[in-house]
């Protein structure tokens, strides 16, 4: 059950909920509602959104296993294990995961946005059309796409 019904109160075990995907990372809805959603996510390097901006909702993680880097805006975070980020809509933002796999929450307010994952992309255009349908506007591709591009370049240069 993702919605409490008539306003009651709902336990979930762990690992229950409605499974979802994004790629291949699992997701796994734990609560939507008009005010608020959460997920559980697990995914790999890879996977990550390019960077992009959020005009319906405020989003914060709260990284359960792994090690990431949060982009926000100018600035970069290293978390870890127990560490909390907010991504306010309106600022520019992304995340890099630095292990072989991290386990995440995400939450949002409002909520709605966690129904983009019952939509699965599996390519990068379905993820695009996905995130576009859901008011997010995209202003650059993800920070290790650019480190990977300039390397390239720079490889190219020397030769």
């Amino acid at each position: 059950m993702t919605v409490a019904p008539n306003g009651r109160p709902y336990v979930l075990e762990p690992d229950a909920g409605t499974p979802m995907t994004w790629f291949t990372s699992k997701i796994t809805l734990k609560a939507s509602s008009p005010d608020l959603g959460v997920t559980e996510v697990t995914m790999s390097p890879g996977e990550e959104p390019p960077v992009h901006v959020h005009k319906n909702e405020d989003e914060w993680f709260f990284l359960v296993e792994g090690e990431m880097r949060f982009h926000v805006g100018d600035e970069v975070f290293r978390g870890t294990a127990g560490s909390f980020v907010s991504f306010p809509r309106g600022i520019s933002h992304t995340f890099t995961i630095d292990s072989e796999s991290a386990r995440f929450l995400v939450m949002t307010t409002p909520g709605g946005f966690e129904k983009i994952f019952e939509l699965a992309p599996k390519t990068s255009e379905e993820a695009a059309r996905a995130m576009e349908a859901f008011g997010m506007t995209f202003v650059a591709p993800h920070p290790r796409d650019l480190s990977n591009r300039s390397e390239a370049s720079s490889h190219i240069s020397r030769v």
